[in-house]
């Protein structure tokens, strides 16, 4: 290995500074790009080929072998990763040296390997490494993520000839075709495993990868051994299946309710099966028929006028729903005070005088004397909230707090016959308002505290 990289190095000094890339490239173990990087190189300067010198040529030559028999060495390898990472790499030379017009000038590659040949012993690794995954058992995500690790590479490298400037079009042709192969191989694996998960009856898994099988090959035919039709049928089995294995849960959980969350918690499983298929089975009568047993009958009354009663209904909506005072199961009184105050204090003056020089209407230089004012004002707004808010019926608590807020302005400004220096010194400030006022006062005391109280209080009855 330290002999290829003292040869990398020699090679890319005498050449151009140009492979500086090519070079970095192979320090960091990326043979493929260091050879793709040097080939381009030579491609776009196919003047330095009759140029450069015969010691050069031969440690080009030997550079461009070292890295095939390292690639040669993994491929004859018993571990079936190290295999497909040595035929991968065979592979990605192939298409380099058969793109690249100059490459026949440093090796005789293309005469000793096929490219036909190279993919289809890729192809056998895959099987073998599919094989001792045992993926038939996994889901659909486990498959998709190994299938598209396995055949990334050869599908990268096939495409990477898009990067490659001035290709001819029979080189285009081919490696479409080639990349076309390979993407209805792995198609293909995807169909196979979408059928064995169909025939277990896992139709959601068998459904996503015929999805994918299609996406893999569907631009080269829409419906590519029916995937496309398939993935839709299986997408109404799998609903059916996950919507009513979602019932059953739902029909377990009634059956051992003894609380209204228990009850919650069945109707929620219901709805769940209703947006994977609306109106499934009879999901729309069980919730009216239980949903008196799920939800508290609550009544508010005391603060219908203030923010509190439209907060208590917020945090209160996926647990009960409010009713009037004599079905309510529990009774809120609430009663809210918040006091919202401006003050604004009279202006502090002070008389100001500056001379300055200043360009008359006759263009000549004079000195001007400036009287004007320097204006603060000061604004205090206050709100002072307290709160009281009791529960009655299947709960009896209570909760109170109070919270006071304050904000204190001071606006600045000029005023009178003010020099130009001076108009841009005003600073207006703003109240917050009313709204805001209230917003921050709420949120310095323990009011949204408990609100979630009084909503766990109600949780679990």
């Amino acid at each position: 290995m330290k002999k290829i990289f003292l040869i990398l190095l020699l090679l890319f000094s005498v050449v151009a500074c140009e492979l500086e890339d090519a070079q970095r490239a192979y320090n960091n173990g990326e043979y493929i790009k260091s050879v793709s990087l040097t080939l381009s190189y030579f491609e776009k300067h196919p003047n330095k080929v009759e140029k450069i010198k015969p010691n050069v040529k031969n440690e080009i030559m030997e550079k461009f072998s070292n890295i095939v028999n390292r690639y040669k060495t993994e491929a004859g390898s018993s571990d079936l990763r190290e295999k497909q990472d040595g035929y991968e790499g065979l592979y990605g030379i192939y298409v380099l040296f058969d793109t690249y017009s100059q490459s026949s000038n440093f090796t005789d590659f293309l005469s000793k390997y096929d490219g036909d040949e190279l993919l289809s012993e890729i192809y056998k690794i895959i099987d073998k490494r599919i094989e001792s995954r045992n993926l038939e058992s996994k889901d659909f995500g486990d498959i998709i993520s190994t299938l598209d690790k396995y055949y990334g590479n050869i599908i990268n490298y096939t495409k990477n000839l898009n990067e490659i400037k001035n290709v001819s079009k029979s080189k285009i042709l081919k490696y479409e075709s080639v990349l076309k192969k390979i993407s209805q191989v792995k198609a293909d694996k995807f169909i196979e495993y979408a059928n064995i998960k169909e025939k277990v009856g896992e139709y959601r898994d068998a459904q996503k990868l015929n999805e994918v099988a299609q996406k893999v090959y569907g631009k080269y035919e829409r419906n590519y051994k029916n995937v496309y039709t398939k993935a839709i049928e299986l997408k109404e089995k799998a609903d059916y299946q996950e919507a009513n294995e979602l019932y059953q849960s739902a029909l377990v959980k009634i059956s051992y309710a003894r609380t209204k969350k228990d009850y919650r918690e069945a109707i929620y499983t219901f709805r769940k099966a209703q947006k994977i298929v609306p109106n499934f089975r009879d999901t729309e009568s069980k919730i009216k028929e239980y949903f008196g047993e799920a939800y508290v009958k609550y009544h508010i009354f005391g603060c219908n006028d203030t923010k509190v009663y439209s907060y208590l209904n917020d945090y209160l909506s996926g647990i009960g729903v409010l009713t009037n005072s004599s079905e309510a199961e529990v009774k809120i009184n609430c009663r809210v005070t918040d006091n919202y105050q401006v003050f604004t204090y009279p202006s502090q003056i002070r008389n100001l005088s500056e001379v300055k020089n200043i360009i008359n209407n006759d263009a000549q230089i004079v000195r001007k004397e400036f009287k004007f004012q320097e204006s603060i004002t000061k604004s205090v707004e206050k709100l002072n909230l307290s709160y009281e808010i009791e529960l009655f019926g299947l709960v009896n608590k209570s909760y109170s707090s109070s919270s006071n807020k304050q904000h204190e302005i001071n606006s600045l400004q000029y005023l009178g016959d003010v020099p130009s220096d001076y108009l841009n010194k005003d600073k207006i400030e703003k109240l917050w308002g009313e709204s805001e006022m209230r917003k921050k006062a709420y949120e310095n005391s323990s009011l949204y505290n408990d609100l979630k109280n009084i909503a766990k209080e109600l949780e679990r009855l």
